[in-house]
Order: C-alpha cells, then sequence, then structure tokens
C-alpha cells in the first residue's frame, strides 16, 4: 500500500476524471483581476477593517472567508442580525472585480410558524452591485461598504450616495452593532 502523504499528486487528477468533475470555462482567464486586486492590497485592508470593527464591538460580528484561486469568489463577509444575514462579496467578473451586497433572509424554525406575527417571507435579495478599478478604491471607499454592510442595506448608507457625499459616514460603529460606542 502506497502511503503518499503528498497533498497533490496523480491521485488527484484521477479523482476529478474518475467523478467527471472537470469543468474548464475557456473563455474566462480572471487571473489577471487577483493579481490587480493583490498588488492594491484591497483583501488585506478588508481584513484589517473587519478584525478592526469585531474588537470594537467585542465579539465576532464579523464572520469572513477567503478563496483561493480558481475560485471566482475573492472575499465574503457577513454580518447577522435580527433572522437577516447581510453580505458583501468581492468577486471576479469578465468585466473585472465587483462588490455585490446582498441579503438572505433565513427561514423560521418549524416552531415559530405558531407565533403571533409569523410571516412566512424568506429569501434573498440583491441590494448593490458594481464593478471597480482595484487601484481606485481608497480607505474611504472601504469604510463606505462596510457602514453599507453594518447598517443592515440602509438605503442612507448605499454606496452610491454616500460616495457623492462621504461626510454622512460620520458615525458611531455602536450604531449598527447595537452597542454603545465609548
Amino acid at each position: 500500500m502506497n502511503h503518499n502523504k503528498s497533498a497533490g499528486g496523480d491521485w488527484v487528477g484521477s479523482l476529478v476524471k474518475n467523478l467527471d468533475l472537470v469543468h474548464k470555462d475557456p473563455t474566462a482567464d480572471l487571473s489577471r483581476f487577483r493579481t490587480l486586486l493583490e498588488e492594491s492590497h484591497l483583501p488585506e485592508r478588508i481584513r484589517q477593517t473587519a478584525e478592526t470593527v469585531n474588537k470594537e464591538v467585542g465579539y465576532h460580528a464579523l464572520y469572513l472567508l477567503d478563496f483561493s484561486p480558481p475560485q471566482r469568489s475573492i472575499l465574503y463577509l457577513s454580518f447577522s442580525k435580527k433572522k437577516s444575514e447581510y453580505i458583501m462579496e468581492i468577486v471576479l467578473r469578465t468585466a473585472g472585480p465587483s462588490v455585490v451586497f446582498h441579503s438572505v433572509t433565513r427561514a423560521p424554525g418549524a416552531w415559530e410558524r405558531y407565533l403571533y406575527g409569523y410571516s412566512r417571507t424568506s429569501g434573498s435579495r440583491i441590494a448593490f452591485n458594481q464593478n471597480f478599478n482595484p487601484a481606485e478604491i481608497t480607505d474611504e471607499t472601504v469604510r463606505i461598504w462596510f457602514s453599507f454592510l453594518l447598517s443592515g442595506f440602509d438605503k442612507k448608507f448605499d454606496p452610491a450616495i454616500c460616495m457623492e457625499s462621504p461626510k454622512i459616514l460620520d458615525f458611531a460603529l455602536g450604531a449598527f452593532t447595537g452597542k454603545a460606542s465609548a
């Protein structure tokens, strides 16, 4: 029996072929966009901002996932509040990098339907979606994105509006998370 401890090797290639998992998109080479993102340090700045938010509020309010190539997703950042999950994703598209804000409303548990005021509405929606050039994303833009996410996609923090007038964003972080700021 071969006890090869390497993570790669011939067995991976044969496994994915045998399971018919190979699927290549011949038209989409997104590696140049990933390189632009890495050179701009945007994923690192987002990670650092998420860490700062979590430290400020005193708990893990933001959940962050990083994705490795060849995934189209770069970062997935989520914030849960009142049965809804608010999500900011940095994704790669054939037109370039994009920031996508969407929400998912959790379906209630089986017993919750017996409670007064129960509503069966659940689902997801896209709140904001925009392609961007990584070299043009400033710390102020990152602040606007985080403000929109933490507000639960409140229209007054919409990135399209706030990019024109960032003074709207003078706030205390505790207002978003339900924790009083010092």
